[in-house]
């Protein structure tokens, strides 16, 4: 199993959110994990983000 999907079950499970009780999970519970989904999605460059990722990866200039 990948380390998003371990995160997000772990975040589900903190949130107390479970595939059998959507009709009935608190809303502010499903808010916060679909925002984790959102912004992890949006760091593998998958979705557009707030943030362009990686903008502090480029190598320094070796004049320094």
């Amino acid at each position: 199993m990948d380390d998003l999907a371990l995160a997000l079950a772990r975040e589900a499970r903190r949130l107390n959110l479970t595939a059998l009780d959507l009709d009935t999970a608190d809303p502010d519970a499903l808010h916060a994990l679909a925002c984790m989904v959102l912004t992890e999605l949006a760091v593998r460059g998958l979705l557009p983000g707030k943030e362009e990722v990686g903008c502090h990866a480029a190598p320094r200039s070796s004049a320094h």
